[in-house]
């Protein structure tokens, strides 16, 4: 029998759960020097029914330099400015070894997150508005805390093949080195997404 393609998988988890999936996968024209061919593929996949929540996974390594080849993650729109971009990643051995970090990080003024998050990108405001939370801070740090290589990002991939997100400020837990198909792993980034996502709703009311 066939191994079944990631996609194929995904719509099986799809199906199991009750959830939408959408997808596409797309050949590139296949020149006679090369063998293999190359595609763009994408799946989107909502939590659930209200579309605020959306699993996302991309890859196309055809992309402008510069640009993510290959990413997955947890997706919601937020009314931050789509100027903001910001990336979150766990603190390494490297940055311990330079306690007074990069002139291009940005700090918290929490010194348990500063201990344990490198924060890059631009937009103080941002920071200050919404990272200062102390559950949301706690929630990101575990997050983090897995064998995948993973960050939180502001407004650093185009997800406009997504409806809801298209044109939109964006917050992601994000993976940048591979599709994750496990589902546990995905259930678990949906419901810290979720949790984080209802501590943004409320200073968005604000």
């Amino acid at each position: 029998m066939e191994a079944k393609s990631n996609i194929e998988k995904l719509k099986d988890f799809a199906r199991k759960t009750n959830r939408e999936i959408d997808y596409l996968e797309e050949q590139y024209p296949l020149p006679s020097y090369r063998k293999i061919p190359k595609y763009k593929r994408w799946v989107v996949m909502p939590y659930d029914s209200s579309r605020q929540l959306f699993l996302v996974l991309f890859s196309d390594f055809y992309q402008k330099i510069g640009e993510h080849t290959i990413f997955c993650g947890i997706y919601f729109k937020t009314n931050m400015s789509k100027d903001a971009q910001l990336n979150f990643r766990p603190k390494n051995i490297l940055d311990k070894l330079n306690p007074f970090g990069s002139k291009d990080t940005i700090k918290s003024d929490s010194r348990f997150f500063d201990s344990k998050v490198v924060i890059s990108g631009n937009g103080e405001s941002v920071i200050n508005r919404y990272f200062k939370h102390s559950v949301l801070q706690r929630l990101m740090i575990e997050s983090m805390d897995s064998k995948h290589f993973l960050t939180f990002s502001i407004n650093e991939t185009n997800v406009d093949f997504v409806p809801e997100l298209a044109g939109e400020s964006h917050f992601a837990l994000l993976d940048s080195q591979e599709w994750v198909l496990d589902e546990q792993t995905i259930e678990s980034w949906f419901q810290k997404m979720k949790q984080i996502k209802a501590i943004f709703d409320k200073k968005e009311e604000v």
